[in-house]
């Protein structure tokens, strides 16, 4: 069954560039192969802009395009003060993606890590 995407919300990939204002803006797409440095640089300045409390970093082993200085991303949000969490799977291959586990850990950063509670 194909899964649905984010397009009959009236979400795509403009909506995506158009959330981020001035020099952000048509940056987002190929930002993994500009280097660690201009990623982080990015991801900070989307963090502040957009006022973040936490991030979630999908460690992707599908696509080494994508995987880049994924690591040192969480690292820079992690010297602005956010707790982060990281996940792992493959977009390539999504029987390498364990979600029972990945909810667990969601569950725990959310609660321990965050100290939020969920919503019956």
């Amino acid at each position: 069954m194909p899964r649905s995407t984010l397009r009959p919300a009236g979400l795509d990939r403009t909506h995506w560039n158009g959330a981020a204002e001035g020099e952000l803006r048509g940056k987002l797409e190929w930002t993994p192969f500009y280097g660690a440095e201009y990623k982080n640089d990015l991801v900070s300045k989307i963090a502040k802009q957009w006022k973040i409390d936490a991030g979630i970093i999908h460690l992707n082993r599908g696509c080494e395009g994508t995987a880049q200085h994924q690591m040192e991303m969480k690292n820079a949000l992690a010297k602005m003060g956010l707790p982060v969490m990281t996940y792992e799977g493959n977009m390539a291959d999504e029987r390498e993606f364990d979600e029972a586990r990945t909810s667990r850990m969601l569950d725990l950063f959310i609660s321990e890590t965050l100290g939020l509670k969920k919503v019956a």
